[in-house]
Protein backbone atom coordinates (compact mmCIF):
# COMPACT_ATOMS: atom_id res chain seq x y z
CA UNK A 1 0.00 0.00 0.00
CA UNK A 2 1.29 3.44 -0.96
CA UNK A 3 2.21 5.67 1.96
CA UNK A 4 0.93 9.25 1.77
CA UNK A 5 1.96 10.11 5.28
CA UNK A 6 3.59 13.44 4.52
CA UNK A 7 1.19 15.78 2.77
CA UNK A 8 2.28 19.10 1.30
CA UNK A 9 0.00 22.16 1.30
CA UNK A 10 1.16 25.00 -0.95
CA UNK A 11 -0.67 27.88 0.81
CA UNK A 12 -1.11 30.15 -2.12
CA UNK A 13 -4.28 30.89 -0.97
CA UNK A 14 -2.93 30.92 -1.20
CA UNK A 15 -2.26 29.54 2.75
CA UNK A 16 -3.70 30.24 3.10
CA UNK A 17 -2.55 33.14 2.63
CA UNK A 18 -1.94 33.45 -1.03
CA UNK A 19 -1.38 36.41 -3.32
CA UNK A 20 -4.93 35.84 -4.50
CA UNK A 21 -7.65 34.68 -2.18
CA UNK A 22 -7.84 30.98 -2.89
CA UNK A 23 -5.77 30.78 -1.09
CA UNK A 24 -6.92 30.43 -1.64
CA UNK A 25 -5.70 27.61 -2.64
CA UNK A 26 -5.33 24.56 -0.39
CA UNK A 27 -3.86 21.93 -2.66
CA UNK A 28 -2.52 18.76 -1.16
CA UNK A 29 0.24 16.79 -2.83
CA UNK A 30 2.10 13.63 -1.95
CA UNK A 31 5.67 14.37 -0.87
CA UNK A 32 8.59 12.15 0.08
CA UNK A 33 8.20 10.58 3.52
CA UNK A 34 11.90 10.76 4.29
CA UNK A 35 14.31 13.51 3.29
CA UNK A 36 17.87 12.42 4.01
CA UNK A 37 19.03 15.73 2.65
CA UNK A 38 17.33 18.92 1.50
CA UNK A 39 15.41 19.07 -1.76
CA UNK A 40 14.70 22.08 -3.96
CA UNK A 41 11.44 22.41 -5.89
CA UNK A 42 10.38 24.80 -8.63
CA UNK A 43 6.73 25.74 -8.31
CA UNK A 44 4.41 27.78 -10.46
CA UNK A 45 0.78 28.41 -11.22
CA UNK A 46 -1.62 30.47 -13.33
CA UNK A 47 -4.72 31.77 -11.58
CA UNK A 48 -7.78 33.60 -12.85
CA UNK A 49 -10.54 34.97 -10.61
CA UNK A 50 -13.58 37.13 -11.19
CA UNK A 51 -16.25 38.80 -9.07
CA UNK A 52 -18.28 41.93 -8.36
CA UNK A 53 -17.16 41.93 -4.71
CA UNK A 54 -19.19 44.69 -2.99
CA UNK A 55 -19.17 46.88 -6.11
CA UNK A 56 -21.46 47.08 -9.11
CA UNK A 57 -18.53 46.53 -11.46
CA UNK A 58 -16.85 43.23 -12.36
CA UNK A 59 -13.19 42.73 -11.39
CA UNK A 60 -11.04 40.17 -13.22
CA UNK A 61 -7.62 39.29 -11.83
CA UNK A 62 -4.94 37.12 -13.46
CA UNK A 63 -1.79 35.90 -11.69
CA UNK A 64 1.36 34.27 -13.04
CA UNK A 65 3.19 32.98 -9.98
CA UNK A 66 6.70 31.46 -10.14
CA UNK A 67 8.14 30.14 -6.91
CA UNK A 68 10.90 28.19 -5.20
CA UNK A 69 10.59 25.74 -2.29
CA UNK A 70 13.11 23.96 -0.08
CA UNK A 71 12.35 20.94 2.13
CA UNK A 72 14.66 19.28 4.65
CA UNK A 73 13.55 16.92 7.38
CA UNK A 74 10.71 18.45 9.38
CA UNK A 75 10.92 21.95 7.96
CA UNK A 76 10.39 23.76 4.69
CA UNK A 77 10.63 27.27 3.27
CA UNK A 78 9.20 28.81 0.11
CA UNK A 79 9.04 32.08 -1.80
CA UNK A 80 6.66 33.26 -4.52
CA UNK A 81 6.65 36.51 -6.51
CA UNK A 82 3.63 36.93 -8.81
CA UNK A 83 2.99 39.00 -11.90
CA UNK A 84 -0.49 40.55 -11.78
CA UNK A 85 -2.97 41.75 -14.40
CA UNK A 86 -6.25 43.36 -13.33
CA UNK A 87 -8.94 45.26 -15.24
CA UNK A 88 -9.58 47.85 -12.50
CA UNK A 89 -8.29 49.06 -9.13
CA UNK A 90 -11.27 48.13 -6.94
CA UNK A 91 -9.58 45.28 -5.05
CA UNK A 92 -6.10 44.86 -3.62
CA UNK A 93 -3.93 41.98 -2.43
CA UNK A 94 -3.52 41.70 1.35
CA UNK A 95 -2.73 38.72 3.56
CA UNK A 96 -3.06 36.32 0.65
CA UNK A 97 -6.58 37.55 -0.09
CA UNK A 98 -8.10 39.85 -2.69
CA UNK A 99 -9.94 42.49 -0.66
CA UNK A 100 -12.25 45.35 -1.71
CA UNK A 101 -10.29 48.57 -1.56
CA UNK A 102 -11.92 51.10 -3.84
CA UNK A 103 -8.93 52.84 -5.36
CA UNK A 104 -9.16 56.56 -5.96
CA UNK A 105 -12.29 56.63 -8.14
CA UNK A 106 -15.05 55.72 -5.67
CA UNK A 107 -18.16 57.37 -4.31
CA UNK A 108 -20.39 56.60 -1.33
CA UNK A 109 -24.13 55.98 -1.27
CA UNK A 110 -26.54 55.59 1.63
CA UNK A 111 -26.05 52.64 3.95
CA UNK A 112 -23.67 51.46 6.66
CA UNK A 113 -20.14 50.21 6.92
CA UNK A 114 -18.21 52.22 4.35
CA UNK A 115 -14.67 51.05 3.59
CA UNK A 116 -13.07 54.47 3.72
CA UNK A 117 -14.10 55.03 7.34
CA UNK A 118 -17.43 56.74 6.61
CA UNK A 119 -20.93 55.39 6.11
CA UNK A 120 -22.27 54.00 2.88
CA UNK A 121 -21.77 51.37 0.20
CA UNK A 122 -18.92 51.65 -2.27
CA UNK A 123 -19.90 52.07 -5.91
CA UNK A 124 -17.62 52.18 -8.92
CA UNK A 125 -17.19 55.27 -11.06
CA UNK A 126 -14.35 55.27 -13.61
CA UNK A 127 -12.46 52.14 -12.55
CA UNK A 128 -11.06 50.87 -15.87
CA UNK A 129 -7.30 50.30 -16.08
CA UNK A 130 -7.29 48.60 -19.51
CA UNK A 131 -5.62 45.45 -18.22
CA UNK A 132 -2.61 46.92 -16.43
CA UNK A 133 0.20 44.42 -15.72
CA UNK A 134 2.68 44.69 -12.86
CA UNK A 135 4.62 42.98 -10.11
CA UNK A 136 2.78 41.55 -7.10
CA UNK A 137 3.89 41.17 -3.50
CA UNK A 138 6.67 38.79 -2.44
CA UNK A 139 5.51 36.06 -0.04
CA UNK A 140 7.99 34.22 2.20
CA UNK A 141 6.73 31.18 4.11
CA UNK A 142 8.32 28.76 6.54
CA UNK A 143 6.84 25.65 8.17
CA UNK A 144 8.07 23.33 10.90
CA UNK A 145 6.37 19.99 11.46
CA UNK A 146 6.09 19.34 15.19
CA UNK A 147 4.66 15.87 14.54
CA UNK A 148 4.62 13.94 11.29
CA UNK A 149 3.76 10.41 10.29
CA UNK A 150 6.22 8.08 8.59
CA UNK A 151 6.49 4.47 7.49
CA UNK A 152 7.04 3.29 11.07
CA UNK A 153 4.08 5.25 12.48
CA UNK A 154 1.66 5.85 9.58
CA UNK A 155 -1.29 6.50 11.89
CA UNK A 156 0.26 9.62 13.44
CA UNK A 157 -1.15 12.96 12.26
CA UNK A 158 1.06 15.62 10.71
CA UNK A 159 0.96 18.84 12.75
CA UNK A 160 2.92 21.87 11.62
CA UNK A 161 3.33 25.51 12.55
CA UNK A 162 3.72 28.05 9.77
CA UNK A 163 4.90 31.66 9.58
CA UNK A 164 4.45 34.00 6.62
CA UNK A 165 5.68 37.46 5.66
CA UNK A 166 4.37 39.52 2.77
CA UNK A 167 6.98 41.96 1.49
CA UNK A 168 5.32 44.96 -0.25
CA UNK A 169 6.83 44.77 -3.73
CA UNK A 170 3.52 45.31 -5.58
CA UNK A 171 2.42 48.55 -7.21
CA UNK A 172 0.18 50.66 -4.98
CA UNK A 173 -0.74 52.96 -7.88
CA UNK A 174 -2.87 50.18 -9.38
CA UNK A 175 -3.85 48.60 -6.05
CA UNK A 176 -1.92 45.40 -6.74
CA UNK A 177 -0.81 45.69 -3.11
CA UNK A 178 -1.25 47.86 -0.04
CA UNK A 179 2.38 48.98 0.17
CA UNK A 180 2.53 47.56 3.70
CA UNK A 181 4.07 44.46 5.27
CA UNK A 182 1.71 41.65 6.34
CA UNK A 183 2.54 38.96 8.88
CA UNK A 184 0.78 35.69 9.61
CA UNK A 185 1.02 32.48 11.57
CA UNK A 186 -1.00 29.26 11.58
CA UNK A 187 -1.13 25.69 12.78
CA UNK A 188 -1.91 22.95 10.25
CA UNK A 189 -3.27 19.46 10.82
CA UNK A 190 -3.34 16.53 8.37
CA UNK A 191 -4.43 13.00 9.18
CA UNK A 192 -4.24 10.02 6.85
CA UNK A 193 -7.09 7.51 7.20
CA UNK A 194 -6.62 4.76 4.66
CA UNK A 195 -6.90 6.34 1.21
CA UNK A 196 -8.39 9.52 2.73
CA UNK A 197 -6.76 12.56 4.29
CA UNK A 198 -8.42 15.00 6.71
CA UNK A 199 -7.09 18.57 6.68
CA UNK A 200 -7.58 21.57 8.98
CA UNK A 201 -5.81 24.83 9.75
CA UNK A 202 -6.25 27.87 11.98
CA UNK A 203 -4.26 31.09 11.99
CA UNK A 204 -4.05 34.82 12.55
CA UNK A 205 -3.08 37.63 10.14
CA UNK A 206 -1.67 41.07 10.93
CA UNK A 207 -2.51 43.20 7.91
CA UNK A 208 -0.73 46.41 6.99
CA UNK A 209 -3.29 49.20 6.74
CA UNK A 210 -3.14 51.49 3.69
CA UNK A 211 -4.21 55.11 4.10
CA UNK A 212 -7.98 55.49 4.37
CA UNK A 213 -8.79 51.77 4.68
CA UNK A 214 -9.25 50.18 8.10
CA UNK A 215 -8.43 46.51 7.58
CA UNK A 216 -8.94 44.44 10.73
CA UNK A 217 -6.56 41.64 11.68
CA UNK A 218 -8.55 38.46 10.99
CA UNK A 219 -8.43 34.92 12.26
CA UNK A 220 -8.34 32.32 9.49
CA UNK A 221 -9.71 28.80 9.55
CA UNK A 222 -10.19 26.02 7.06
CA UNK A 223 -10.77 22.34 6.60
CA UNK A 224 -11.30 19.68 4.00
CA UNK A 225 -11.13 16.07 2.98
CA UNK A 226 -9.12 14.45 0.21
CA UNK A 227 -8.82 11.02 -1.34
CA UNK A 228 -6.00 9.23 -3.14
CA UNK A 229 -6.85 6.95 -6.05
CA UNK A 230 -5.08 3.97 -7.55
CA UNK A 231 -1.46 3.85 -6.44
CA UNK A 232 -1.63 7.40 -5.10
CA UNK A 233 -0.72 9.16 -8.34
CA UNK A 234 -4.14 10.84 -8.50
CA UNK A 235 -5.81 12.73 -5.66
CA UNK A 236 -8.93 14.83 -5.20
CA UNK A 237 -9.68 17.26 -2.37
CA UNK A 238 -12.65 19.39 -1.30
CA UNK A 239 -11.78 22.34 0.96
CA UNK A 240 -13.30 25.31 2.79
CA UNK A 241 -11.46 28.48 3.83
CA UNK A 242 -12.85 31.32 5.92
CA UNK A 243 -11.84 34.42 7.87
CA UNK A 244 -13.22 36.58 10.65
CA UNK A 245 -14.21 40.17 9.83
CA UNK A 246 -11.67 42.08 7.75
CA UNK A 247 -13.79 45.11 6.78
CA UNK A 248 -16.25 46.51 9.30
CA UNK A 249 -19.81 46.29 8.02
CA UNK A 250 -19.04 43.67 5.37
CA UNK A 251 -19.03 39.85 5.48
CA UNK A 252 -15.57 38.25 5.64
CA UNK A 253 -14.25 36.40 2.57
CA UNK A 254 -15.16 32.70 2.55
CA UNK A 255 -14.85 30.14 -0.24
CA UNK A 256 -14.92 26.47 -1.16
CA UNK A 257 -12.48 24.75 -3.53
CA UNK A 258 -12.15 21.47 -5.39
CA UNK A 259 -8.63 20.41 -6.35
CA UNK A 260 -7.27 17.60 -8.54
CA UNK A 261 -3.62 16.53 -8.41
CA UNK A 262 -1.76 14.23 -10.78
CA UNK A 263 1.68 12.83 -10.04
CA UNK A 264 3.16 12.53 -13.53
CA UNK A 265 6.49 11.21 -12.24
CA UNK A 266 8.56 11.02 -9.06
CA UNK A 267 9.68 14.60 -9.77
CA UNK A 268 6.61 16.31 -11.23
CA UNK A 269 3.08 16.96 -9.91
CA UNK A 270 0.34 18.85 -11.78
CA UNK A 271 -2.62 20.52 -10.07
CA UNK A 272 -5.95 22.01 -11.18
CA UNK A 273 -8.26 23.76 -8.74
CA UNK A 274 -11.63 25.50 -9.08
CA UNK A 275 -13.07 27.72 -6.34
CA UNK A 276 -16.38 29.39 -5.52
CA UNK A 277 -16.76 32.43 -3.30
CA UNK A 278 -19.50 32.30 -0.65
CA UNK A 279 -19.57 36.00 0.32
CA UNK A 280 -19.51 39.35 -1.48
CA UNK A 281 -15.95 40.10 -0.40
CA UNK A 282 -14.54 36.97 -2.10
CA UNK A 283 -14.14 36.32 -5.85
CA UNK A 284 -17.30 34.79 -7.33
CA UNK A 285 -15.19 32.03 -8.86
CA UNK A 286 -11.60 31.17 -9.72
CA UNK A 287 -9.58 28.57 -11.57
CA UNK A 288 -5.93 27.68 -11.00
CA UNK A 289 -3.44 25.42 -12.75
CA UNK A 290 -0.01 24.71 -11.32
CA UNK A 291 2.94 22.36 -10.94
CA UNK A 292 5.68 21.32 -8.54
CA UNK A 293 8.93 20.01 -9.97
CA UNK A 294 11.70 18.37 -7.95
CA UNK A 295 14.98 19.95 -9.01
Amino acid sequence: MTNHSKIFFPKMSGRGRTPAFALALLLFLEAQTSLAQGNWYATGYLQYSQGDYIFGSNTSTFYIVPGLRYEAGNWSASAILPIVSQNNNLVTGAGGMLLPHGGSNMSMSSGNGGIMGGSGRMTAMDSSMSGVVGLGDLYLTGEYQIVHSDYDQPNLPTIGIEAQIKVPTASTAHNFGTGKFDFGGSINYRQLVGAYVIMADAGYLMLGKPAGVDFRNPFSYGGGIGRFFGKGNLSLAFMYQGYSTVLSGYPPPNQVSLGLNYKASSDLIWTVLVSKGLTDTAPSYGITGGFRWNL
